[in-house]
């Protein structure tokens, strides 16, 4: 049986997210075996997840992925993480009172009947996505992070606030734009979403924290073209 191919494994958010992505990158690195696991939500939210065990959870995901394609982790050569920042960063003072329960996201707010409920949610997602950047490996294994601001349906599509339903079709069109275009990918997530981040990693990630930036559109995902050379006959 042949060697697999090196293999890069990204964690996502949603089913959709999995839709937009996953067959564009494998187009930009066929030289790479690219797959993609979804957590069924935000792992860095929820209430069960700590700074302790965060690490344990993400290579519970990966491991799984191993044991599923018989692979051994010296087949595994990166872990990468693509965050939604859904306004964790910003100060308490633009949370307000809204009408639902749900959390509702504007450029420049987030809204919920509870506001206290946002308080927390942001406080929790900031120390764990705070630990996760500390840390350059999950149990051995290459490990980086990129984000989506305010989450991807806004990078993506200049959407916030999509039902399960929207999320999933413009997911499709996003992927029947792109499918044949990788570089044009590339290039859109530069003139189009990136609104003036940083374009080195670590300055990136401290402009995202500033301000209400989480809750703009944003994403350092090109970056990772950068630090990762894409196929020479793309």
């Amino acid at each position: 049986m042949p060697n697999p191919k090196p293999t890069v494994l990204f964690i996502v958010e949603g089913a959709s997210d999995k839709t937009a992505l996953k067959r564009i990158f494998k187009k930009i690195y066929r030289y790479k075996e690219i797959n993609f696991e979804v957590t069924d939500g935000d792992i860095t939210s929820d209430k069960i997840t700590t700074v302790r065990n965060i690490e344990n959870k993400i290579y519970d995901i990966v491991k799984a992925f191993m044991d599923d394609k018989r692979l051994k982790k010296s087949d595994m050569i990166q872990i990468v993480q693509i965050f939604d920042t859904d306004g964790a960063f910003i100060s308490d003072k633009f949370i307000e009172t809204g009408e639902n329960a749900k959390f509702e996201y504007t450029l420049t707010s987030i809204k919920c009947k509870y506001p206290q409920n946002v308080v927390d949610r942001n406080k929790r997602k900031r120390e764990i996505m705070e630990y996760l950047l500390s840390i350059q490996d999950i149990k051995g294994i290459n490990y980086d992070k990129y984000f989506m601001s305010c989450n991807l349906d806004h990078a993506l599509y200049n959407e916030q606030n999509l039902s399960e339903e929207l999320k999933q079709e413009y997911a499709d069109e996003f992927y029947a734009t792109f499918k044949d275009a990788p570089r044009t990918f590339i290039e859109f997530l530069k003139k189009e979403v990136v609104n003036g981040v940083p374009a080195l990693y670590p300055q990136s990630w401290r402009y995202i924290k500033e301000e209400q930036h989480s809750l703009e559109r944003h994403t350092n995902l090109n970056i990772y073209f950068d630090k990762n050379p894409i196929d020479s006959l793309l």
